[in-house]
């Protein structure tokens, strides 16, 4: 099978020109494009046999003459499927793949015909950007012990074969940025008349910057294993406050979140987004106060919140720039998308088989 496939983004991903939070989320989000909002009607019908069981090598749709099998619309499924592990039940994971299925095979019939576009125009890459972009990925952090060469070896790849991808990917990009050369940037009125017709977009809800330090529970705590927990937390917050040490230090060197890594920090927040009881401690303490330990299911804390953000409303000047960088990127996925239909009216795209 083609490595390309491998690396294969949906479509719409190219019309773009231009740890411990998740913990503590009270609900965690359900990861795009698929949308589970009317989760009432999954089971509305009986689940549908797997369409991705068959045989691999059957060729589902031919595009100008070339094959689109069911082994490469399996292997970009298993990708995509991958995004929602552990978030939703196996039931819904098999609704999942046949709701997804036409849309990943839609995307691999747009993915050939913009290859096919991209070979025709013969686009050359800077082959300096090129190297820039690998070696970016090389001085990306990998588990200890793991080299380069061995992470492209578990994902079935060379370095020859990732120069190549990523070779092709930038071709693609920059073909289709010429598309949009004579696309018009967004004016100011047109930023102003979003603005207008929009005003929820721009209403920022209350929000706190805060760090915390997590003794976490483990599975076999005891009622006196937990005590020795939140007692070793009293003696770093006394620290903490005593001067002893800094929150961020006392954070590194004892919390068990990953945000231990920046110094306890778990960015900016609004409501909803934390457990009932860390909220609650949250938004009443005062800034750089190191507050009493707050118990959750995940343990035992101490936060430190180090600013507060009260609900209002972005102003136009203020969201000015966002906005015409937005409609303007938006005009231009807007002609990449009237080309990519042009290419699929004039193709030849033959069904083969379901």
């Amino acid at each position: 099978m083609n490595k390309k496939t491998l690396l294969l983004m949906p479509v719409a991903a190219l019309l773009v020109l231009s740890g411990c939070q998740e913990d503590e989320a009270a609900s965690v989000p359900t990861p795009e494009p698929v949308d589970l909002s009317a989760t009432e009607d999954l089971f509305a019908e009986p689940v549908k046999a797997n369409p991705l069981t068959s045989d691999p090598n059957a060729v589902v749709v031919r595009v100008n003459g070339e094959d689109i099998t069911r082994g490469e619309i399996s292997q970009v499924m298993n990708m995509a499927m991958q995004q929602f592990a552990g978030r939703v039940q196996p039931q819904q994971m098999q609704q999942l793949q046949a709701q997804m299925y036409e849309q990943i095979k839609n995307d691999l019939i747009s993915k050939k015909l913009i290859d096919a576009a991209v070979a025709k125009a013969n686009v050359t890459v800077d082959e300096a950007k090129l190297t820039e972009v690998i070696e970016q990925i090389k001085s990306q952090p990998l588990p200890e012990g793991m080299t380069f060469d061995a992470a492209l070896a578990s994902q079935g790849m060379t370095l020859a074969e990732l120069t190549e991808n990523i070779r092709s990917e930038m071709a693609t990009r920059q073909f289709l940025e010429s598309k949009t050369e004579g696309v018009a940037a967004a004016t100011e009125a047109e930023a102003l008349e979003y603005y207008n017709a929009n005003p929820d977009r721009f209403q920022t809800p209350e929000g706190v910057s805060a760090s915390h330090i997590l003794l976490g529970f483990d599975e076999g705590d005891t009622d006196e294993t937990k005590a020795a927990k939140k007692a070793k937390l009293e003696k770093i917050r006394g620290d903490i406050i005593a001067g002893t040490i800094s929150f961020e230090d006392a954070a590194m060197a004892n919390s068990t979140c990953p945000s231990k890594e920046e110094g306890g920090s778990l960015g900016t927040f609004g409501k909803g987004r934390m457990v009932p009881e860390f909220e609650v401690a949250a938004f009443t303490q005062e800034i750089d106060e190191v507050g009493d330990i707050v118990e959750t299911q995940f343990g035992y804390h101490i936060i430190k919140v180090t600013d507060r953000t009260e609900a209002g409303t972005v102003s136009f000047d203020e969201a000015k720039e966002q906005l015409l960088s937005g409609l303007s990127g938006q005009k231009k996925q807007e002609a990449v998308q009237a080309f990519i239909k042009s290419l699929r009216d004039s193709a030849t795209i033959e069904e083969i088989a379901m």
